[in-house]
């Protein structure tokens, strides 16, 4: 068994590492910070073969899927790995009680992965897709090639039937199939069929034994390895589609660096002219994923950051500390005022607290909770943490005796009311009259003389087109695009919602509004840069100058001791 770990080492890590070196040096050197961060995370999950782990985990509210990008094909690595574990012992075990056992017990798992498969892939797809026990049926039914009888196979219909379902797996398979699907059986059966009956004499023999495609063979584990990195990198630094030169400059240079692997990495230390040595090769190969490991975990938090952090320093452009908080609350403690709302709400909380002192966060990314109405289904996971917000907040001011709400968050969003599916429009529609009237109701909740300060909607940098989708930052590691300063105010985002909110404040006295526009767009441009700082750290959420220049039009006298 040792040996044959030895040999799985000897004909991935190598390569592996190489590549993992390559991808962080370049990631460091055009990934900007928020970016840089999310790598990191892959970056240790891709050295420790757990890949497929991280990625099924998912995507945050906050993460960039673009940082994740550069080793999302490592995720094929994990699994390997974990099977690789998992399936010598299970051989070991099978054999000891039956030695015709670990074909049955083969094809038992093999039946039992697929019927997982298939069931989980419409309930949980993300999972379903990176997972062992999903995936371990295609692995399974390799294994079922090599245990078979070894009778004579040599059949040219099914070698050509074989074939003929690879290539219809193919045209069939796209975006939108189950994955894994019922259609994955086209594939994985064809190569079944090749492996079995395409011997030396049959017609798919000699086609596939074509030297161009034997040399392709050879380069291919080294060209996977390479080909994602280094499509995205070119993706990264070119704003809209990539001209079709530079797509096949990539492909080109993916296959150049494929062979380079295979002729200087993989061939010396498989066929031991390098590394001969077990133990040589144990500790080279710990050292050289041990590096990359190091370089993510540092980037993860944040002691390394890419070249751009430099800049991104500089423009106070850092995501803030408390960004991706929810709820903040100190114990026997007086609170100023409790901030409310969604990350929009957790975007004001350090420059809240510098300008009033101690006060609470209750917030939920991406939600709108104003008691008898919100911007969540009733089947949405996070939908009843949503909903309980506005209870939460109600207890929490009463508990502390708060006599300041401050509600922030973004204002644009389709309505529907709680317990129902039925939608009451958006905020900026026919659905703003729901709203406010709700914004009334929870009022009346909250003690007698309790102030609520309302946030108008942020202009935010995606207001400006599709450049700043990410940010300013973002945009300018494209290398064929001018990166705005700002745009026209009247594009604004909730301009609408926001003087809906305005025209409500000026009838209820219980509520004040501010403007969040006023000191991000003077003189009718909105702001990407204002005093040699950025206002925006990502696509939507402000830097703490910017928050702290919203946070300075609310005077003190509204926060009541």
């Amino acid at each position: 068994m040792w040996r044959f770990y030895e040999r799985r080492v000897r004909r991935i890590v190598p390569a592996l590492a190489a590549m993992l070196a390559a991808t962080t040096i370049t990631g460091w050197a055009i990934l900007t910070p928020e970016d840089f961060h999310q790598f990191s995370k892959a970056l240790i999950a891709a050295s420790v073969f757990a890949a497929n782990l991280q990625f099924a985990r998912g995507t945050d509210y906050f993460e960039s899927a673009e940082g994740l990008q550069p080793l999302i094909h490592t995720w094929t690595l994990g699994v390997e790995e974990q099977f690789y574990l998992m399936f010598p012992l299970l051989l070991m075990g099978a054999s000891r009680w039956r030695k015709d056992a670990m074909l049955v017990l083969v094809t038992l798992l093999g039946l039992a992965s697929f019927a997982l498969a298939l069931w989980l892939a419409p309930r949980w797809p993300v999972a379903a897709f990176y997972l062992l026990p999903t995936r371990m049926w295609e692995l399974m039914l390799g294994a079922a090639c090599a245990l078979l009888p070894k009778a004579p196979r040599k059949n040219g219909w099914l070698a050509t039937t074989g074939l003929c379902l690879i290539l219809a797996g193919l045209w069939l398979i796209g975006p939108e199939t189950p994955a894994p699907g019922p259609l994955f059986l086209l594939p994985t059966l064809g190569t079944a069929l090749i492996i079995l009956f395409a011997q030396s004499g049959t017609g798919v023999a000699r086609l596939l034994g074509w030297r161009l495609l034997v040399l392709l063979g050879m380069i291919s584990f080294g060209t996977y390895l390479w080909h994602q990195p280094v499509l995205f990198f070119l993706h990264y630094v070119w704003f809209g589609p990539l001209p079709m030169i530079v797509t096949v400059a990539g492909i080109f240079a993916a296959l150049a660096l494929g062979t380079a692997s295979w002729r200087w990495l993989e061939e010396p230390v498989r066929r031991r002219r390098a590394l001969a040595r077990p133990a040589r090769l144990v500790l080279a190969c710990s050292a050289a994923l041990i590096v990359p490991l190091a370089a993510g975990g540092a980037g993860y938090l944040t002691v390394l950051l890419p070249r751009s952090g430099a800049e991104a320093q500089r423009l106070a452009g850092l995501r803030p500390p408390n960004a991706s908080a929810q709820v903040i609350v100190q114990d026997r403690r007086p609170l100023s005022f409790v901030l409310y709302g969604d990350s929009h709400a957790a975007q004001y909380f350090d420059a809240a607290t510098a300008r009033f002192g101690t006060g609470a966060l209750l917030s939920n990314p991406g939600c709108l909770s104003a008691g008898a109405v919100s911007n969540r289904l009733s089947g949405d996971p996070e939908g009843a943490a949503c909903r309980g917000l506005a209870a939460r907040l109600t207890e929490l001011v009463a508990e502390r005796q708060v006599r300041t709400v401050i509600w922030a968050q973004r204002w644009e969003r389709m309505l529907y009311a709680d317990g129902s599916d039925a939608p009451l429009g958006t905020t900026f529609g026919k659905g703003g009259t729901h709203l406010v009237q709700a914004m009334a109701g929870l009022a009346d909740t909250l003690p007698p003389q309790t102030r609520v300060i309302i946030v108008g909607n942020s202009p935010t940098a995606w207001a400006a087109g599709p450049l700043l989708e990410h940010g300013w930052l973002r945009c300018r590691a494209w290398r064929n695009v001018d990166c705005p300063d700002s745009y026209p105010a009247a594009r604004a985002e909730g301009r609408e919602v926001s003087a809906m909110l305005s025209a409500f404040a000026a009838r209820d006295p219980r509520f004040t509004y501010v403007d969040a526009q006023a000191p991000l767009c003077p003189d009718g441009r909105c702001l990407l840069r204002q005093h040699g700082q950025l206002n925006y750290w990502d696509g939507s959420h402000m830097t703490t100058p910017a928050a702290a220049r919203v946070m300075a039009t609310i005077g003190s006298e509204l926060l009541r001791p």
